[in-house]
C-alpha cells in the first residue's frame, strides 16, 4: 500500500453509503497514514488536529479538517456528532522528562472523552492507538504477544505508563458495558509524513554522518503504512476487546542501521559500544539537561529502553486483521524520500 495512491472518486451511491470516521491526531505520520488509507478505502474522513499543530500533511486530502483538544469533552461532542466510527491517535510521546502531568493529562484524560463520547454517540466502533510496550517484550526466539504481562512500570516513564494506563480503562469498558472497542499496538515506526520528526530521527543524523556508535539490543520495526493499513481494517475486522500488536521486523540496531547505511548509499561506518557505556551517557546527558534545561539527545531512561531486546509478534494482527508486512527497507525508503521532498535533508 503506498500513501501516495491516488485518490479515488466514489459514485453518488457509493457517498450515500460512505461511513464517516472521526481520526484525532491526524496531522501526524500515523495519523496523515490513516486518513489516506481510509480514503483508500471508500470511508469519508473529519480529522480532528490540535489548534497549534500544523496540518501540512493532510491539508490536500478530500477530507474535513477541524480543530480541537481531546482534553476539551464539549469539543468532541460536537465534532464527533455524526460520525460512525472513531479511530484515536492523538497522543503526547515524550519520553523525557520521564514524568509529565501533561502528558498523562492528554493521553489518559483525553482517551476517556473520546470513549465516553463515542459511547454517548452510540458509535459502531472505537479504534485506539495504544502501544507494544504495554505488552512484555521478548527474544527472537519468544518474542512478546498479547498475553505478555506489563512490565513497563520498571521504567518509571509516564508515557509508557499513561498508555498502559488508557488501555486497561478502555478494556475494562468493554467488560463493563461491551464497549466495541479495538485496540492497536504499533512497536517502532518508520514511515513518510514524518513531520516532527519522530522516528526518523535516527535516519536524519545517519544521512548527517552525526550518529557514531550503536549498542546491544533491539526493536521490533514497522512501517508506517502497514500499521495504518490494520488500523482501517480494524472498522471491520478483528474482534471487540481484543488488543493487536503491530509490528513486523525484529533487528538489533546494528542490523537495523545496516539497512539504513544501505538505502542511502553509504558505507556502514558505525561502532559498537557496550551497554554500560551507553547507561553512564545517558545518566550524564540528564544530569546535565536538568542544569541546561533542555532537551537531552540521550536520556538515562532512552538509554534503559535502548539496551532491551524489545523483539514482538504481530502474527495476531496479521492473521485478524490482514496485516502486510512490508519491508523496513521500504519503509525507510519512504521516509527519505518524504524528508528530502520536504527539506528536512
Amino acid at each position: 500500500m503506498s500513501c501516495k495512491a491516488p485518490i479515488k472518486k466514489p459514485s453518488l451511491l457509493r457517498k450515500l453509503e460512505m461511513k464517516k470516521v472521526f481520526v484525532t491526531g491526524a496531522d501526524g505520520m500515523l495519523g496523515s497514514c490513516i486518513c489516506r488509507e481510509l480514503i483508500e478505502q471508500g470511508f469519508s474522513v473529519k480529522a480532528m488536529c490540535h489548534p497549534s499543530s500544523k496540518t501540512n500533511t493532510i491539508d490536500t486530502l478530500a477530507i474535513e479538517i477541524v480543530r480541537g483538544d481531546v482534553t476539551h469533552k464539549p469539543t468532541l461532542s460536537k465534532e464527533m456528532e455524526g460520525c460512525d466510527m472513531v479511530i484515536h491517535v492523538a497522543a503526547v510521546m515524550k519520553l523525557w522528562p520521564r514524568r509529565h502531568k501533561h502528558m498523562t493529562s492528554i493521553n489518559v484524560l483525553g482517551t476517556k472523552n473520546v470513549m465516553e463520547v463515542a459511547e454517548s454517540l452510540n458509535m459502531e466502533r472505537m479504534i485506539h492507538i495504544g502501544t507494544a510496550s504495554s505488552f512484555a517484550n521478548g527474544t527472537l526466539q519468544q518474542p512478546g504477544n498479547e498475553k505478555s504481562a506489563f512490565i513497563g512500570h520498571k521504567f518509571r516513564m509516564d508515557y509508557i505508563d499513561s498508555k498502559y494506563k488508557a488501555q486497561q480503562m478502555l478494556l475494562n469498558q468493554y467488560k463493563n458495558s461491551s464497549f466495541p472497542v479495538i485496540i492497536i499496538n504499533p512497536t517502532f515506526m518508520i514511515g513518510p509524513f514524518d513531520s516532527g520528526p519522530s522516528s526518523g530521527q535516527m535516519l536524519i543524523a545517519i544521512f548527517n554522518n552525526s550518529l557514531k556508535f550503536y549498542n546491544q539490543g533491539g526493536k521490533n520495526f514497522v512501517c508506517t503504512v502497514d500499521v495504518a493499513k490494520a488500523t482501517v481494517n480494524a472498522l471491520s475486522k478483528g474482534k471487540i476487546g481484543e488488543c493487536y500488536i503491530a509490528g513486523n521486523e525484529n533487528l538489533s540496531y546494528i542490523e537495523f542501521f545496516q539497512k539504513a547505511f544501505k538505502s542511502m548509499h553509504k558505507p556502514f561506518n558505525m561502532k559498537g559500544i557496550p551497554n554500560f557505556v551507553l547507561l553512564m551517557a545517558g545518566f550524564m546527558s540528564s544530569a546535565k539537561a536538568r542544569i541546561d534545561r533542555k532537551t537531552p539527545k540521550l536520556s538515562y531512561g532512552i538509554a534503559q529502553l535502548a539496551k532491551e531486546n524489545q523483539y514482538f509478534s504481530a502474527a495476531k494482527a496479521v492473521q485478524e486483521l490482514n496485516m502486510p508486512q512490508t519491508p523496513i527497507e521500504i519503509g525507510i525508503a519512504q521516509c527519505l524520500q518524504w524528508f528530502k521532498d520536504h527539506k528536512y535533508i
